[in-house]
């Protein structure tokens, strides 16, 4: 693996790390010095490769990026440890045009008008190896329809450039307009459909890793756009537009917010696309989830990027406030919900309100879905040799300032996602993160497209077999006993299965966020009633008494929160970009 390390062609993973030939270092890569980009020297394109690289150190990074949290904690299934975290705003309701917590507009036009400016330019350079570029402008041309999707499932319909590059000043900038979402929608398949077959080959299953952790992938050019990443864009783009959200709009004058009518259709085409994915064999699912945190390459990843070095302080950031590692006190920076918690069901599969389940209020976290235990950190869960302890005054919530600056769990909990099990260690040790001190984070996997898949087509045909096939090997693989899912299910109620195994399946993985926007279930599931946590005595001869409590009442707007409101900055700039309704 130290392969994939050392090689140039990962290093446009890495954020703000990049390295470049001496004449990049001297003349940083810009458009006032094109002739140091297509240098008519560089037959090896060295220097217009690192022009790609830039725009795939654009992509999302969903390790604490929301102020340092992740966004699932404006989604329900989370609060910051840290009071006095901005995220608590957000929570609040307290975003809107002037203060956007989320500006991906601005870093997806960035990204999109590199990509323009390669896509222009690249001819110029005289090409050693002609398969390169082919390769390289397929690359750039599947990247930039995937910054086209995150900001449509954010905005809805948004302007589309082409491959013109507008500079700042150019008047034809205040003449650009919003596409309608269905235009968007047919522009970014038609672009992924163009280039997959001009994309770099797929490697085999092999080469993904042993599927058992043992053995990590070979495959040196992971995260590299590939046909099978570029159908999976594809798929999760008609997803978006089948879902109720998109699927019809709630406001059809106004084309950018969907479409104006409802066509079961869009679901089949989702379908199909997914099962084009499943259908390649090229990936499965990790029979150990904790293998996900602990390898780049593996047989579940199917697009994923890195993070930069610094995410190998995760395993401070996220335990436990009681836990002091080579002098470093832990963060314990994200505290999950009650509601998160009680959604995972029973090992059995049964839900913990389910009377014959086998739910003990007096031990609730016992015979539990196993992925629980591998999400959250609850009292009595073992860490580093030591049980946590998140009663009154145990180690983990001692009630002063003297540890992690007063900073500690306000439900109870604290997020163990992405840390790998490592109970018998005393330190940080490199099984709990990938060794080169690299964190991966996965955009898409192969979990996705089981469940999405069993989604579409549970909307388009009801739950058939194939359904109760995709959903049931998530739930196999999550280790529940019996894993099948209850015979004879509607397909509403088989919706709601579907969308409590995307929350725990996906839980910190910044999926929850968009979910409930598309399902168009956020006023019901988050903006409605409040958010608990729950307050643990340990009594003198060490029994424990749980209370339930309310951390926070999220505000949701449903008349405009379901899409993310534009900068007004953008709006100021070319007036004839609409805003989004009601903002």
């Amino acid at each position: 693996m130290k392969k994939l390390v050392i090689n140039i062609l990962l290093a446009f993973f890495l954020v703000l790390s990049i390295s470049c030939k001496k004449v990049l270092e001297d003349h940083p890569l810009n458009v006032n010095r094109e002739s140091d980009i297509w240098d008519q020297n560089d037959a090896t394109g060295t220097n217009a490769q690192a022009w790609v690289i830039k725009i795939y150190s654009q992509l999302p990074n969903g390790f604490i990026r929301l102020n340092g949290m992740e966004l699932d904690c404006a989604a329900g299934d989370g609060v910051p440890s840290n009071r006095a975290n901005a995220v608590w705003n957000v929570i609040n309701g307290g975003y809107n045009s002037i203060n956007t917590f989320d500006d991906n507009w601005a870093n997806s036009y960035s990204a999109i008008r590199r990509a323009n400016i390669f896509l222009n330019n690249y001819k110029r350079v005289p090409w050693s190896d002609p398969t390169l570029p082919k390769w390289l402008a397929a690359e750039v041309r599947t990247l930039r329809a995937y910054f086209y999707y995150e900001m449509i499932r954010r905005y809805g319909g948004v302007p589309l450039l082409g491959e013109k590059v507008y500079n700042p000043d150019d008047p034809a900038l205040l003449q650009l307009k919003r596409s309608s979402f269905a235009t968007c929608v047919d522009y970014i398949v038609s672009e992924l459909d163009a280039v997959k077959d001009q994309l770099r080959p797929d490697v085999s299953l092999a080469s993904r890793g042993s599927g058992n952790g043992v053995a990590e992938g070979t495959d040196n050019d992971a995260g590299r756009m590939r046909p099978t990443i570029n159908m999976a864009i594809k798929a999760k783009v008609l997803l978006l537009a089948a879902s109720p959200l998109f699927n019809p709009s709630a406001t059809p004058a106004l084309d950018f917010t969907g479409y104006a009518s409802f066509d079961a259709n869009r679901w089949k085409a989702a379908a199909d696309a997914m099962k084009a994915v499943m259908d390649l064999n090229m990936f499965a699912l990790e029979p150990n989830r904790y293998v996900l945190n602990t390898t780049h390459v593996n047989k579940e990843f199917v697009f994923m990027r890195y993070a930069a070095s610094y995410q190998i302080t995760w395993g401070n950031l996220a335990s436990p406030v009681g836990y002091t590692v080579g002098n470093v006190v832990s963060g314990g920076i994200v505290s999950p919900t009650q509601e998160l918690v009680d959604a995972f069901p029973m090992a059995n599969g049964k839900a913990i309100a389910d009377p014959t389940s086998g739910y003990n209020l007096a031990n609730p976290y016992t015979n539990r879905d196993p992925r629980l235990a591998q999400t959250v950190f609850y009292n009595g869960a073992t860490w580093l040799r030591r049980p946590v302890q998140t009663y009154e005054g145990g180690l983990d919530k001692p009630n002063n300032t003297n540890i992690a600056g007063g900073v500690q769990t306000q439900t109870g909990y604290y997020q163990k996602k992405f840390l790998a099990q490592d109970d018998n260690n005393t330190a940080f040790t490199p099984t709990m993160y990938h060794p080169s001190g690299l964190s991966t984070f996965c955009l898409i996997r192969y979990a996705d497209i089981l469940l999405n898949y069993a989604e579409a087509q549970n909307e388009f045909a009801g739950p058939d077999a194939t359904v109760y096939a995709a959903v049931n090997a998530v739930r196999q693989r999550a280790g529940l006993n019996p894993f099948a899912a209850p015979i004879g299910l509607s397909k509403e109620q088989m919706r709601s299965l579907i969308q409590n195994e995307c929350r725990l399946e996906f839980a910190f993985e910044e999926r929850r966020f968009y979910d409930i926007r598309r399902w168009k279930i956020a006023k019901e599931v988050y903006g409605t009633g409040s958010l608990h946590g729950v307050n643990i005595v340990k009594n003198a001869d060490g029994s424990l008494i749980y209370t339930p409590i309310t951390v926070a009442t999220p505000f949701f707007n449903a008349n405009n929160m379901y899409l993310l409101p534009i900068a007004n900055s953008e709006i100021l700039a070319n007036p004839n970009i609409a805003q989004n309704p009601n903002y």
